[in-house]
């Protein structure tokens, strides 16, 4: 089965910055990795869709990951039928080759750059860069903020779970994976905070499982013992799943998908709309709760926040713009077509 699918490898969080880049470079003992390297625009991103699109053509199965700040921008791509990735390796996110020339190798797109042009402009691009920073610091203290409010609604709601009732769930879900020798487990993201919006490949998991379970649980504690149970239950049968924790509370784990058993288990919430799957209600799963209007309430306020750290980025996108455009006037890109000729020639012979 040929699908492209999209995913987030990093995002703001209540605990910073979130990656899970390292594991491009450890999920394989073969997977060759080009790590790019090089300021806002050098062509990074370009030069991998262009990739994309040349292996999308031939077929390929692809995992695409946006950058969670500005999703019209690639972080990585993923070509698991010529088993090589590509991925920014610069900030936030920042990777060197732990296995250099044998499987990690190392792009530099800054070489392109006439630097007398951004010498000319280096302190429009100082006062540009540190606004960017501290729109993000800002968005990530009312991440921060909003994520107390949701995680006080979870500990909260876990102690009204009706677990006989959970139990029955999970059962059906366990049953359903294999007993085998060892898993194997990816960490993605399928939502993230970004440009003035909560961005979510609601689509992904339907390029992996035919059939879907949505919980929809807006308070969070039924779904994620839930989820954290078949998440144990996977890890000692074996199967081989994709992990998708929360990005704005990482600790909590909100979609797990098994691609060989065409099955994934997907959380539904105001943050997180999905369009298509068989929906369990998972207020059938929690007692009486006396504070449910108190709940409500840090809902909304966590909404809020989420709002305004969204509107945050959308600012930083706006100046990372500004940004790039002295970047682009100083590039000379007509010597981008030789990365990509390298690229074709070595990893998709």
């Amino acid at each position: 089965m040929n699908y492209k699918s999209n995913f987030f490898l990093g995002a703001n969080s209540n605990m910073g910055f979130v990656s899970y880049f390292k594991q491009l470079q450890e999920q394989s003992d073969s997977m060759q990795l080009l790590i790019l390297k090089g300021g806002p625009g050098s062509g990074k991103s370009s030069l991998m869709k262009r990739v994309a699109a040349f292996a999308q053509e031939r077929g390929h199965m692809l995992e695409i990951i946006p950058c969670a700040s500005d999703p019209s921008s690639l972080d990585a791509l993923i070509d698991l039928t010529a088993n090589f990735a590509m991925m920014d390796g610069t900030a936030p996110h920042i990777q060197d080759p732990s296995v250099p020339g044998a499987l990690h190798h190392i792009i530099y797109t800054g070489d392109l750059w006439d630097t007398d042009k951004l010498y000319k402009n280096k302190d429009k691009i100082k006062k540009l860069s540190q606004s960017i920073s501290d729109l993000h610091m800002g968005a990530g203290a009312y991440i921060k903020a909003a994520a107390s409010l949701l995680q006080e609604n979870i500990r909260y709601s876990e102690n009204y779970i009706n677990k006989d009732a959970a139990a029955e769930f999970i059962k059906k879900i366990v049953k359903k994976l294999d007993d085998g020798k060892f898993s194997a487990e990816k960490h993605r993201l399928l939502s993230a905070v970004s440009v003035g919006e909560i961005k979510l490949f609601s689509k992904t998991p339907n390029a992996f499982a035919d059939k879907i379970y949505i919980l929809e649980d807006n308070w969070g504690g039924a779904s994620s013992y839930i989820l954290s149970r078949i998440y144990d239950a996977a890890k000692l049968s074996g199967s081989d799943f994709i992990h998708c924790p929360c990005s704005i509370i990482p600790q909590k784990t909100d979609h797990l998908i098994f691609p060989e058993k065409s099955l994934a288990v997907v959380t539904e919430n105001n943050f997180l709309p999905f369009s298509s799957g068989a929906r369990t209600d998972c207020l059938k799963f929690y007692h009486s709760m006396p504070l449910e209007g108190v709940m409500e309430e840090r809902l909304a306020s966590a909404e809020k926040l989420l709002a305004r750290a969204c509107n945050n980025v959308e600012k930083a996108k706006r100046l990372h713009d500004e940004l790039e455009a002295y970047y682009v006037q100083a590039m000379d890109f007509s010597r981008m077509d030789s990365f990509f000729e390298n690229i074709k020639d070595r990893f998709y012979r």
